[in-house]
């Protein structure tokens, strides 16, 4: 009768370790945020969820290297501006995942003009919320101004801004071509992303949705 429990609570066991991982490679994962690009929306050292079923699954989307062959997508289901994503770099050499906001799909034509983000010949409404401060590892508090940004299609969603004069608050417009997507920090003068070294972001880089924890 002993050995019979036993071995019930070790089928018991072996079904939840193989349920586990099914879902971490085909449904979600943790993802951890390591950097203050996304402020003040994510926090450094937040841990969030990552949803992979929503665009369909590339070789990246599974925490180990799957032979299929490069921009490959299975059951693609393709994001919508404003969304929350989780991608590779398309440089080879990058470690670790980066995170950032779809502001370009394909089509769309972004330029950053004076600090604003100007959508297909539209400038994108913002409105003034307030400042935002944050202490960093190192003591140093930093204040920004705090914006309300409108996204087409009714997104909004708050960014912030050292000043309008940064290193990337002037950049050329950009026509965003098939398969690839123009990413941008929420913090707008602390982030690499797609106005940057960091470039356009190929649809097969994308890992996954970014669900916010509460």
């Amino acid at each position: 009768m002993k050995e019979k429990k036993k071995f019930h609570l070790w089928r018991v066991i072996v079904i939840g370790v193989i349920l586990s991982i099914l879902i971490r490679l085909f449904v979600f994962e943790k993802f951890k945020i390591y950097s203050i690009s996304m402020l003040p929306t994510m926090q450094s050292g937040e841990i969030d969820f990552v949803t992979k079923y929503n665009y369909g699954y590339s070789r990246y989307s599974f925490p180990f290297s799957v032979p299929l062959p490069e921009g490959v997508r299975i059951f693609p289901k393709y994001p919508q501006r404003g969304e929350i994503a989780v991608f590779r770099s398309p440089n080879p050499r990058a470690r670790w995942p980066y995170v950032k906001r779809i502001i370009g799909i394909p089509g769309d034509r972004v330029e950053i003009k004076n600090g604003r983000l100007i959508l297909n010949n539209r400038l994108i409404p913002r409105t003034y919320i307030g400042t935002y401060e944050y202490a960093d590892r190192k003591g140093h508090l930093w204040i920004y101004n705090m914006y309300e940004e409108d996204l087409p299609e009714g997104v909004k969603h708050k960014i912030i801004e050292i000043s309008d004069n940064e290193v990337l608050d002037n950049v050329e417009e950009i026509t965003v071509p098939e398969g690839y997507y123009y990413f941008i920090g929420d913090n707008r003068d602390q982030s690499e992303d797609s106005r940057g070294s960091l470039g356009l972001i190929p649809f097969g880089n994308l890992i996954g949705k970014l669900v916010l924890s509460e």
